[in-house]
């Protein structure tokens, strides 16, 4: 009798444990995002070149999951609409030339939900989905779906 309580409760721990393996989020590095190829691309429809990226199967791996990753909030606007998460701080992103496009992704939070005095030089963690695109007219090939400042 004991045993079989036993394997009932050790049955029920493996089963709990694995339940929680498939809904945990992924911590994704910034070095996870540079696995991936960058292409130039001339369209002569709109008489600019942009980025193709093709992205390696580990970085895919990723691609609509629920990940934890941090950064440094750039605003985008001055309205507190849009926001990017950038690996480097204000100073040196990617839209100093600093950096590459593999070192920011476009943040959807809700609008307004990052104070002003955390943004720029305050290294955030998020929590969201991750979606990857080979291309995209705003430069952003990465998007953090559904972000969530977390602790």
């Amino acid at each position: 009798m004991r045993y079989t309580i036993m394997r009932i409760v050790i049955h029920i721990c493996i089963f709990l444990g694995s339940l929680s393996h498939g809904i945990a989020q992924e911590h994704l590095s910034w070095e996870d995002l540079s696995d991936v190829t960058w292409v130039e691309e001339h369209d002569d429809t709109l008489g600019m070149t942009n980025l193709i990226g093709t992205f390696g199967e580990h970085l895919a791996s990723f691609n609509g999951k629920e990940v934890i990753i941090s950064g440094y909030v750039i605003p985008l606007d001055a309205m507190g609409l849009s926001y990017a998460l950038s690996k480097t701080s204000f100073a040196a992103c990617f839209f100093c030339g600093q950096a590459g496009p593999e070192t920011v992704m476009d943040l959807n939070v809700t609008p307004k939900s990052v104070p002003s005095y955390r943004q720029k030089d305050t290294l955030i963690k998020f929590k969201g989905t991750l979606v990857l695109r080979e291309s995209n007219e705003t430069g952003l090939h990465y998007t953090l779906d559904q972000a969530k400042e977390v602790d």
